[in-house]
């Protein structure tokens, strides 16, 4: 990891920002084609991986697509290689089994990524399991020391949570800061990690 301390502790498109002058936010016209669903089972109920030409688009934490139109179908089996090895760490993950999911071997879809994207993404995925970083760590870690509101942001439309780990990104008072999936999925994915943040087990 980058030897961050251990500390205790909405959704437009990750691939849609862009930072601007003194962190604004651009947004981009997403991609309108329906993607290829496949849904996981953990003992918090069951997720949802979307798919697009063999590449990941989102994933979607157990119960979290519950109410949405967009994920009213239920996903199918994961059927080529990628589809299952992801499933089957995603599953051991969630039983509290230590898994990493180095960003080389997923297949994410990076199409729309821009360099800062890049940099956040990648720097992110270097915060180990049981380990935490501020929002301004992470930005000056990235390469913009003056980004912290737009890492942030980025962070709350981030598609892959646990694969790109945004959960492990506080406040700097050691908060827990907004999350994509609501701050009790937060408190619980660093639960699993074994960081004892009060929230929902």
């Amino acid at each position: 990891g980058l030897g961050f301390r251990r500390v205790l502790f909405r959704s437009k498109r990750f691939q849609d920002y862009q930072p601007k002058q003194q962190g604004r936010l651009t947004l981009l016209s997403p991609s309108s084609d329906i993607p290829r669903l496949t849904s996981y089972d953990t003992r918090f109920g069951s997720g949802l991986l979307s798919w697009r030409d063999g590449l990941l688009i989102e994933l979607r934490l157990p119960g979290t697509h519950t109410g949405s139109r967009k994920y009213s179908l239920s996903g199918s089996s994961p059927s080529t290689p990628a589809e299952r090895r992801l499933t089957r760490k995603l599953q051991a993950y969630f039983r509290g089994e230590s898994m990493a999911f180095p960003m080389e071997e997923v297949p994410l879809d990076r199409s729309g990524w821009t360099s800062f994207q890049a940099a956040v993404a990648t720097t992110l995925a270097r915060v180990s399991r049981g380990e935490t970083i501020t929002y301004s760590e992470l930005a000056a870690a990235a390469g913009h020391p003056r980004a912290q509101r737009a890492v942030g942001n980025l962070l709350a439309a981030n598609p892959y949570p646990v694969i790109i780990p945004c959960h492990r990104v506080v406040r700097s008072d050691g908060s827990l800061g907004g999350f994509s999936g609501g701050e009790g999925w937060k408190a619980r994915l660093l639960k699993i990690e074994g960081l004892p943040f009060p929230g929902p087990g």
